[in-house]
């Protein structure tokens, strides 16, 4: 296979690696390296430990029973579609945080590379032509061009983070967990972005059904599309979780020693400090290209599946609506132009990045256990096919990482109440 052919065949999980990369990875890795040095790996690794099994349950549940999760909440028990309703509502608050936050990131990378319009303005700039290109339906260039520029960032951070190793005596630091003092919000960003927000293992199943007919080309069943999915999956997840502890390592070992702390609009030009001074000022126009693509990617991702997602709610709450295509769905469209709309407003009046995406990490945080539990309920009682359903193993690594994470949003309202 051609490596063409090997970059266009990885799917879901890439995207949801495009998904995470840009946000977690280039914004909170750096800062919690950059203020706490290595304290806060621990949390990172944690943090994709306890989540894979929310991420793995999307497209399980896809594969084993053609539909999307959203299908499943519909069957939860309980008030009718009460579980749907609630992801609804989770969707507009998460659509109208993080495509604010991504844009927010995306600008700001414009604005350090060329300086002549403001934050706001590339917003404008960088949200009309992602609408121009979902009107065009061209995502498969895209799509491939994203998994192009994961690669590039991949590895000239590998490259950046092998010329400034971490020392031997700061290995403990990083297996040991803490909480440094001050970094409260900071551990809560993580948590709920770390690797992304639970809601994407929602669109991991919509992408999924997507795919199934191009897996179905290479596996002769569902345990060879099942498995055929995972890999998909843990590509994206391994990838992401090495290069979350590589950033937060470069900040700790490239950062820290000098004062510098991303923050800001001028966030862009501290990052591109870790690849400068290890490899030259020539990574200056690598790094913002790279990041500036990766961040691309992830924004247009960011704004079709929040717009997808809204749809499909819609159409699952109004099966009068089952007909009406996603190019041809107005609520699609709406919804896409509410959200940009409140980004850009958002952006003008807080005109911050990094506490853009701290808020963004708050608010997946908040509704993580909800979407954690529904999706657990999915895969262990609506998969009618015993063989599909998650094993003993992962029913029980599930059940752990929906109470570590129902425990970290009960310590930070905890914390944040003035009871600590």
């Amino acid at each position: 296979m051609s490596f063409v052919r090997t970059l266009r065949s990885l799917g879901p999980g890439i995207i949801m690696a495009a998904t995470a990369i840009g946000t977690s990875h280039l914004i909170l890795s750096p800062v919690a390296g950059a203020r706490f040095g290595y304290e806060l790996i621990w949390l990172v690794l944690f943090s994709h430990v306890f989540k894979y099994p929310a991420f793995e349950f999307g497209p399980r549940f896809a594969i084993a029973t053609g539909v999307s999760l959203i299908r499943g909440y519909q069957r939860v028990p309980g008030p009718k579609n009460w579980a749907v309703w609630a992801f609804l509502a989770t969707t507009v608050l998460q659509g109208l945080t993080l495509l604010a936050g991504m844009l927010s990131v995306t600008a700001a990378i414009l604005v350090a590379s060329f300086g002549t319009l403001s934050l706001t303005t590339w917003v404008i700039l960088v949200g009309l032509a992602i609408i121009a290109l979902h009107r065009a339906g061209k995502y498969p260039a895209l799509a491939l061009g994203s998994k192009v520029a994961m690669l590039v960032l991949t590895v000239v951070s590998v490259v950046a983070f092998l010329a400034a190793p971490p020392r031997l005596s700061d290995l403990a630091q990083m297996v040991v967990p803490s909480i440094p003092a001050g970094s409260l919000v900071l551990v809560a960003a993580i948590l709920g972005l770390m690797p992304t927000g639970i809601n994407v293992a929602i669109w991991h199943s919509l992408w999924a059904l997507e795919h199934l007919d191009e897996w179905k080309k290479i596996a002769k069943d569902k345990k060879a599309l099942l498995r055929l999915g995972m890999t998909d999956l843990n590509v994206g997840y391994i990838l992401s979780a090495v290069l979350a502890v590589i950033f937060v390592s470069l900040g700790a070992n490239l950062l820290l020693p000098r004062g510098l702390t991303p923050a800001g609009v001028d966030v862009a030009v501290t990052l591109s400090k870790i690849y400068t001074e290890v490899l030259g000022a020539w990574m200056y126009p690598v790094f913002m290209l790279a990041a500036f693509a990766a961040m691309f990617s992830t924004t247009y991702s960011v704004m079709d599946g929040f717009p997808r997602t809204f749809s499909t709610l819609l159409k699952t709450l109004f099966p009068e609506r089952q007909g009406l295509k996603r190019e041809a769905d107005p609520a699609y469209w709406i919804f896409m132009a509410v959200i940009f709309t409140f980004a850009i407003f958002a952006n003008y009046i807080f005109p911050n990045p990094v506490r853009m995406v701290q808020l963004i990490g708050l608010v997946s945080l908040a509704v993580a256990p909800l979407l954690y539990g529904l999706n657990y309920y999915c895969v262990t009682r609506l998969i009618e096919d015993p063989s599909m359903r998650p094993s003993l193993g992962l029913r029980v690594w599930g059940l752990a990482g929906f109470w570590f994470m129902t425990a970290a949003v009960v310590f930070a309202l905890y914390v944040r109440l003035g009871f600590l």
